[in-house]
């Protein structure tokens, strides 16, 4: 006779882990039965295992400097978008178009970026263009169905993907660690910048990975610049949508900041949030706010941006720049590249 208490107890490990469980039998099958398909181009990867915060955006800026002589593409998903399909980002382009993330690579690089949900249709549209001769991938480790040139994994200092136990909903993990050995290259980022050798050794002890193909990247906040108004004094309001916000801090130490606003990573703001802004900065008598480049993009070219203005609020954007540590960008790059 079947005992109705036993439900709950078949229904945790579905909520613990049955997100994990089912990506992992999606990779298996498509493997097992040889359902991968090559991309019409070349493609580099950057993906990751865990929800957010490791930094994918800012290390395909980094590969885009760092492969400047080529002719590269960027396509995303478009995380957050309204529209579907495939389409070319440019100035023009909002964040409710193509999403935060691929808007604020095209305001950024000349590279040509592309959203599309479907990556391998993404691919074939972008050859189809003739404006690349290969794609790096920003985000995208678990689109299965693309088997990519190169797959670069990305994993925070702060949170490792292998010390997480359980996946979506209730945890982070998109995937289980298993799934590392699908990657070319594992890389480690946020992490000091003075981190030593003999300590990033013991913190990835026990992985299951060739060491030489783990490298370890430093994230540095740049000091703020003005990008509507200017600075007449370093002293602003800060607000920042982003997951994690481990070094914003330290880019400021010379700045006065009254007021710390934070927000969810990709947040849609609105009216009510920039009168809290403006209402913040009266009280605390300053007149500009500190915004990432990334939140940046989702405030230009739209009515809130007026808002700001008519009131003489001075906006100032930091970004992230990334440093592979101990001298070892070389190495790396020759692993990731596609061609």
């Amino acid at each position: 006779m079947f005992e109705v208490w036993i439900i709950p107890l078949m229904i945790i490990p579905i909520v613990l882990w049955g997100y994990g469980m089912f990506t992992a039998l999606k990779r298996s099958i498509y493997g097992l039965l040889n359902l991968r398909m090559n991309g019409a181009l070349p493609t580099l990867l950057v993906g990751n295992l865990s929800v957010g915060g490791t930094g994918k955006t800012p290390m395909v800026m980094f590969l885009i400097d760092a492969f400047s002589q080529d002719r590269i593409g960027v396509l995303s998903r478009g995380y957050g978008r309204k529209s579907k399909g495939f389409k070319s980002v440019d100035e023009s382009s909002s964040f409710q178009e193509v999403g935060d993330e691929a808007l604020e690579i095209a305001n950024t690089k000349t590279t040509p970026v592309f959203v599309c949900e479907n990556r391998l249709l993404g691919l074939q549209n972008i050859k189809e263009s003739q404006k690349a001769d290969w794609v790096i991938m920003d985000d995208g480790f678990q689109h299965i169905a693309l088997e990519a040139t190169k797959k670069v994994l990305l994993t925070s200092y702060q949170n490792p993907f292998w010390k997480e136990s359980f996946s979506l909903p209730i945890g982070n993990l998109r995937e289980f660690k298993g799934a590392l050995g699908d990657a070319d290259v594992l890389v480690v980022t946020k992490c000091p910048k003075s981190l030593d050798k003999s300590v990033a050794s013991e913190f990835i002890g026990g992985l299951n990975f060739d060491p030489s193909k783990i490298f370890f990247a430093h994230y540095k906040q740049t000091k703020p610049v003005a990008v509507q108004g200017s600075i007449k004094e370093k002293r602003a309001i800060l607000i920042s949508g982003v997951v994690q916000q481990t070094g914003l801090d330290k880019s400021l130490s010379d700045w006065e900041i009254p007021a710390y606003i934070n927000y969810k990573d990709h947040y849609k703001f609105s009216q009510s949030d920039v009168h809290y802004w403006l209402k913040t900065c009266k009280e605390k008598g300053v007149n500009s706010i500190i915004l990432t480049r990334k939140d940046w993009q989702r405030l230009k070219n739209n009515e809130l941006l007026n808002l700001l203005l008519k009131e003489g609020i001075n906006i100032n954007e930091i970004h992230t720049e990334v440093e592979i540590l101990w001298n070892q960008k070389d190495e790396f790059l020759k692993l990731v590249y596609p061609l």
